[in-house]
This record gives structure tokens, C-alpha cells and sequence, in this order.
């Protein structure tokens, strides 16, 4: 384009140095102006949200199993809860979380700790409309409406299922804050009768259900949705779990690549309702043992970011659990008690002293472990009969502590074998998923003394649930987790 010249008051024309480059300026300007601009084809990057996942010292089945150890009473109703070995469970079970974030609710913003649970899709915290009977209640934060302005009322009662017990009350909208995300006009539970004794244990308020809306009591639409119908975040959320004694990551809108290894690979869902897809297979390798997931079983699974577990049917985990030697949690204390108290328990039942005698001549009661001691000493005397010889009482003393039933349907193996261990592999879309017994075995300190327990647990779920097993932190710790809401899928790769 031809540059134009600078025209004074009386026509004439200026070559000043200064006219100049003001021309020159303004002719740049004008070129650029007329040169189209170009729209850029990229799309901005949805901004990653990041929340501390904190984990907890126990879950609350772990801290409830060594409270009955010397409570008869709790033991006796933890034999009577639904999600014990053998009983029928519901998929929804928080008695083995063992990983909370932190959220607040109402304006101001009152605060709560919450598992982020992918097996469910309700959020509830307690209700400061508890009763003062509800001990659970206080031992908890609870939430005050009368102290948030933005409260809405809903009324709606709720009522939600879990293994030990109910939890219900009713129906409230707030604003949600997590991760300096506000989703305006939550529903979500105030709780005003917590699921039994268990709730006791949790060092958890409430939960918070990452499940789909087809399954949320009362029809709620689960936080998560909201955010992305909100506009607040992408469809895509991830787990996570550091097993190097830091916290771990929950990240809303994405993923972080800093925190796997190699590509993810994807599962497509074959259910809308929980995090739910085909599993391939299942075998405890280098054991010649079956398949337990073979094609002919159909077997599906969740992604459960809500039980430190990987359970499946009865049956099925037992296999597993034989394979690699794991044994009733209560099995392997009753054997070290019957090594170490042997001959006084002998003499005791020769006596014909009644369980509570003999345990207390052995020195055993009172005591934390007079309990275990009269079950199987009780045991031992169904067993025998009055003339039995020291070596048939021996014989049914071990033999007892095989009967012993474990409160929760724990087991354990020896922890100085967990190198020798096999790996158990997984495949899910063709992809081979395998888990080293250190990532299958929960290594505990209990009172100083380390316990080494399985992280697989049979449990039976209704018949319709079919096949089906829950990959919790024993899956979800070695492989980071994403959750594809947008595409219907679920990938996984070795975490960092």
C-alpha cells in the first residue's frame, strides 16, 4: 500500500524527521489493520482442579475388628452385620475407605470430610438435626442450615442402604465448594440417623458419590455432574492414590501426566449407572489354577474408589486367598495363642474347667485376648469328651482354630512370605493388568505388632449383580485411575 504524506495547514508538504516517523507510524498501524487477522484453531485448556486425597491410618472395618478383640458385645454384633463373609452386601459399602477430601458447604462455608466414592452418587454429611442420641452424629461435624444464607430448602426424606446398617434423613440445596469450585444449588443429605456402630470407627463426615445419576437416591443429580452442567469443569475426573506415604490426588477436569507412566488404557462402560465394565480374566499366576473370570462367566467390575479392597464373589476369593496362602485373620492369632499356651490349656480342659476358667488359669482373661480365648477353648470342649487324651485335645485345639469365625471375613498371611508371593493379573480390553503381592497385601501396625492381611474379600451381592467384582485401592494404587465421562470410559495405567 502507498504510504501517505503528512499535508500542513497551507498544503504544503513536510519532511521533518519527527512528521516523518509520526507518518510512518500511522501507516504501519493502517497496514496492519488491513491485513485480516487469522483465528487461532486451538482450544483452550480446561484449567485442572486438584484436591489433597488424605488417607487414613485405618479404615473403619480395620478399627472396629481390633475394638471387638476385647468387646464381646461388638463382636457379637459385628457376627450380625450385613457385610460380613457369607452375608448379602450392597455394592454402595464405606467400611473399608480409606481415603477422604475436604469440602465445604453453605455460605459461610462450613467444612466436612467426605470419600470420594465412584461406587456411589449421593453426597451426605451429618445433620445438626441429630438427635442427641445419636452418638455417631457426635462424634462428627454436622451441618447447620440456619448458619449458611444460602441454604434452599428441600424436605425430601432419603433413606440409603449400605452393609452395616441405614443411613437417612432428608433433602437440602446449598452451594458446594471443592477444590475452589462453587457449584451453586447442591442436593445433598443432611443425615439425621447414621448406619450403625461401624460409623463409630470413620474418621470420615460423609461421602460423596461420583457414580452416575441413575443410581442416586431420590434422583439428585451427583455433584460431578453438576460441575460439568455448571460449566465448571470437563468431563474428566482421575485418582491418583500415592502408595509412597504422601498424599495422594483427586484432579476435576483432566489428568496429570506426571502421575502415570506410559498411555492410558481405556475401558469402554458397559453400564451407566456405576463405573462398570467387562472383565476379561482373572488367574493367580504360576499356581495352575483356573481362571476365575473366564470368558463363559461374563464378569464385570467397578472402578471403587470407595474400599481400600479388591472384592468378588465368595467362592471365587477364597481360591485366591488359598493360593496364596492366606488364612482367617483370627485363625492365625488362635494357632500363635495355642503354641504359646498349650500345656495350661490342656491341663484346663482335662480339668473340665469351663472356657472362662480355663482362660483365666492360663493368665489369657481378663485380657485382650480372653475373648478369642473362650471361643475356641468353647470350641474344644464341644469337640472332646470328658476322657480325652492330651494328645486327641491338642489335635482339636488347632484344629478349632479353624472354626474360629473372623468378625469382617479378614485373612491374613505370614508377612516374611510376601516376597515369594504370586502375582495376580487382571485383564480388562485385552489389556494385562498384573498385581505383585505388594500391591495385594494391606501391611498393618497393630499395637506394634504387624499384621499382613489380604486385600481380596469374598462378599455375596444380590444374585442380579451377577459375576461381579469391586476394584478398589488395591487395584487403583498401582494404576492411576481416569474416569471419562464424556467418552463412557475408565482408563488405567501403572501410577508413578
Amino acid at each position: 500500500a502507498a504510504i501517505p504524506r503528512a499535508v500542513t495547514s497551507g498544503s504544503q508538504i513536510s519532511d521533518s524527521p519527527a512528521m516523518m516517523r509520526t507518518v510512518l507510524i500511522a501507516a504501519l498501524v493502517a497496514a496492519a489493520a488491513a491485513i485480516p487477522m487469522q483465528q487461532s484453531d486451538e482450544k483452550k485448556e480446561p484449567k485442572l482442579h486438584r484436591l489433597p486425597l488424605i488417607k487414613l491410618s485405618q479404615t473403619p472395618r480395620q478399627a472396629l475388628s481390633e475394638m471387638a478383640k476385647t468387646d464381646p458385645a461388638l463382636a457379637a454384633k459385628l457376627a450380625k452385620v450385613g457385610d460380613v463373609q457369607g452375608g448379602t452386601v450392597p455394592v454402595s459399602n464405606y467400611m473399608d475407605a480409606q481415603y477422604f477430601i475436604e469440602i465445604e458447604l453453605g455460605t459461610p462455608p462450613q467444612k466436612f470430610k467426605v470419600v470420594p466414592d465412584t461406587g456411589s452418587s449421593n453426597l451426605w454429611v451429618p445433620s445438626s438435626h441429630c438427635k442427641f442420641t445419636e452418638i455417631p452424629c457426635d462424634l462428627h461435624t454436622k451441618y447447620n442450615a440456619a448458619l449458611s444464607s444460602t441454604y434452599a430448602a428441600n424436605g425430601t426424606e432419603f433413606s440409603i442402604q449400605y452393609g452395616s446398617g441405614a443411613c437417612s434423613g432428608f433433602m437440602s440445596d446449598d452451594v458446594l465448594t471443592i477444590g475452589g469450585l462453587a457449584v451453586k444449588g447442591q442436593t445433598f443429605g443432611e443425615v439425621t440417623h447414621e448406619p450403625g456402630i461401624a460409623f463409630i470407627a470413620a474418621k470420615f463426615d460423609g461421602i460423596m458419590g461420583l457414580a452416575f445419576p441413575t443410581i442416586a437416591v431420590g434422583g439428585v443429580t451427583p455433584p460431578f455432574f453438576n460441575m460439568v452442567d455448571q460449566g465448571l469443569a470437563a468431563p474428566v475426573f482421575a485418582f491418583y492414590l500415592n502408595r509412597h506415604g504422601e498424599e495422594g490426588e483427586l484432579t476435576l477436569g483432566g489428568t496429570d501426566p506426571t502421575h502415570f507412566i506410559g498411555p492410558l488404557a481405556y475401558v469402554p462402560l458397559s453400564s451407566g449407572t456405576y463405573w462398570e465394565f467387562a472383565m476379561d480374566s482373572l488367574m493367580v499366576a504360576g499356581t495352575g489354577g483356573e481362571d476365575l473370570c473366564p470368558a463363559s462367566a461374563n464378569c464385570h467390575a467397578i472402578a471403587d474408589s470407595g474400599t481400600s479392597l479388591l472384592a468378588g464373589p465368595v467362592a471365587a476369593v477364597a481360591k485366591i486367598n488359598t493360593l496364596i496362602g492366606a488364612v482367617g485373620v483370627l485363625e492365625v492369632e488362635c494357632d500363635e495363642l495355642v503354641d504359646q499356651y498349650e500345656a495350661q490349656l490342656i491341663d484346663s480342659i482335662i480339668k473340665n474347667l469351663d472356657p472362662k476358667a480355663a482362660c483365666a488359669a492360663a493368665g489369657l482373661c481378663p485380657g485382650k485376648q480372653c475373648l478369642l480365648c473362650k471361643t475356641f477353648v468353647g470350641q474344644v470342649r464341644k469337640m472332646v469328651g470328658n476322657n480325652s487324651t492330651k494328645t486327641q485335645i491338642d489335635a482339636a485345639l488347632h484344629k478349632a482354630c479353624k472354626n474360629v469365625p473372623s468378625p469382617n471375613g479378614e485373612s491374613a498371611v505370614e508377612c516374611d512370605s510376601i516376597p515369594n508371593l504370586p502375582t495376580v493379573n487382571i485383564v480388562l480390553a485385552g489389556t494385562t493388568f498384573p498385581l505383585s503381592a505388594k500391591d495385594y497385601i494391606l501391611q498393618l501396625d497393630t499395637g506394634g505388632e504387624k499384621m499382613c492381611l489380604s486385600g481380596f474379600m469374598g462378599i455375596n451381592l444380590p444374585e442380579r449383580m451377577g459375576n461381579f467384582w469391586i476394584l478398589g485401592d488395591v487395584f487403583m494404587g498401582p494404576y492411576y485411575t481416569v474416569f471419562d465421562l464424556q467418552n463412557k470410559r475408565v482408563g488405567f495405567a501403572p501410577a508413578k
